[in-house]
């Protein structure tokens, strides 16, 4: 598949997806459900009837009755296995966005329009009538007509995408748009698509009560597909608007912890430079009068990296002139929490504080008084476990494909 088909084809799953989006939050009440993948597409139970809906993203292609034929017969196929019902307790729809081509369609097509283009097709040189081989006669089908409706003029992949972000601001509390755009929209995105891969179709489904609740929360968690739409760009403004934006241009004072995974990417000068940028961003800014109350400095835990590769990298730091301390008070001591979390002083001018291992967490934490602290675990893999950290602890977790990852999100 070339560049161009697999930039179509994923763009044709988001628009599918945040028309699932648009359909679960305009549901009339709380247990409205709606199964992803379904018997058809999208499969939404809104209480007195279900709708079921082939969603399809054709921006680049003029319109012929063949483009949706599959979809009209997969429907009919359905209302013939319910026994073809009369009652109305099924909607039909198929929906799309094409280049052009909608003129084709009749707005109120026939019996016979419908059988000619849509339920009739020649395979290996034989001609199949689908309702014929389905026994579905006249009465049925004009009923099932009835229920099909299909929507050439479905709007654009951005307009629909801001449909969902006023959905978004009008349907969860103190939302923003720009809250909608940056933590809930990926949020909702991510909860269609988990539902999307379930092999269960049971597993599939959810109510517009549980999906605002899944929406609505400000976690910054980005899966591949997520990476694939938005872009690590997005992904790392998110993260500085999460967790690193503050409300005047001053870093606030605060204790907080960098636990970073530089497994695999261990380089002196490269590493050295990022906590150079860490300790600068997060340190105070010394002036001449600076109160003794308002200094501090960022900790910083290491994961990944060897006791030898943290030597030099520690003693490239002293070369240049960057202090910092690492709860050792002197060669051969235990490691001393007490000492590590003293205070940055007009003397004593620390930069960085390092934490040697996960097991040094709680007694560390357990040991800052008078200031907020705030853990921000930039994994790889796995986050570390909450068992490290004391109970009531800020604890955020952070997905990263490369440690130096942090740098775009310092700058962005």
């Amino acid at each position: 598949m070339s560049n161009r088909s697999a930039h179509a084809t994923i763009k044709g799953y988001f628009y599918q997806f945040d028309h699932t989006i648009v359909s679960i939050l305009n549901a009339s009440a709380p247990q409205s459900r709606i199964v992803v993948e379904g018997i058809e597409d999208i499969d939404l139970d809104d209480g007195d009837y279900r709708t079921l809906v082939q969603c399809k993203y054709y921006e680049g292609t003029i319109y012929n009755h063949s483009v949706i034929k599959d979809a009209v017969i997969q429907m009919l196929r359905h209302y013939s296995t319910e026994g073809c019902p009369t009652d109305q307790r099924f909607n039909y729809r198929v929906y799309g966005h094409y280049k052009s081509g909608q003129e084709k369609l009749l707005a109120d097509f026939d019996l016979e329009f419908l059988k000619k283009n849509f339920l009739t097709y020649k395979q290996e040189k034989v001609v199949h009538e689908v309702h014929t081989e389905l026994g579905v006669n006249d009465t049925q089908l004009e009923n099932f007509r009835s229920q099909l409706g299909i929507d050439l003029n479905a709007p654009s992949y951005d307009d629909q995408q801001r449909s969902v972000i006023r959905l978004l601001v009008s349907q969860i509390p103190g939302c923003t748009p720009d809250d909608a755009k940056v933590f809930y929209y990926p949020n909702a995105i991510n909860v269609i698509q988990s539902l999307a891969i379930q092999a269960d179709i049971n597993a599939r489904e959810i109510t517009k009560a549980s999906f605002l609740k899944e929406v609505n929360r400000k976690e910054v968690v980005f899966n591949l597909w997520l990476r694939e739409k938005f872009g690590n760009d997005y992904y790392a403004k998110l993260i500085k608007k999460k967790f690193f934006k503050f409300a005047s241009t001053k870093t606030p004072k605060a204790s907080r912890i960098f636990i970073i995974d530089i497994t695999g990417e261990f380089s002196i000068p490269d590493f050295t430079g990022l906590l150079v940028k860490i300790a600068t961003t997060f340190s105070h800014v010394e002036h001449t009068r600076t109160p003794q109350s308002d200094r501090f400095c960022p900790y910083l835990l290491i994961r990944g990296i060897s006791e030898d590769d943290l030597v030099s990298l520690k003693g490239n730091l002293l070369r240049q002139g960057f202090n910092f301390d690492d709860g050792y008070p002197f060669k051969g001591s235990d490691f001393c929490p007490d000492h590590l979390v003293t205070e940055p002083s007009k003397e004593n001018r620390i930069r960085l504080k390092f934490i040697p291992a996960v097991d040094y967490l709680d007694p560390v934490v357990s040991k800052i008084k008078g200031s907020l602290v705030e853990i921000f675990d930039f994994y790889k893999d796995l986050p570390v476990e909450s068992q490290y950290f004391p109970k009531g602890e800020n604890h955020n977790t952070i997905k990263v494909d490369s440690a130096y990852f942090i740098e775009e999100v310092l700058r962005s």
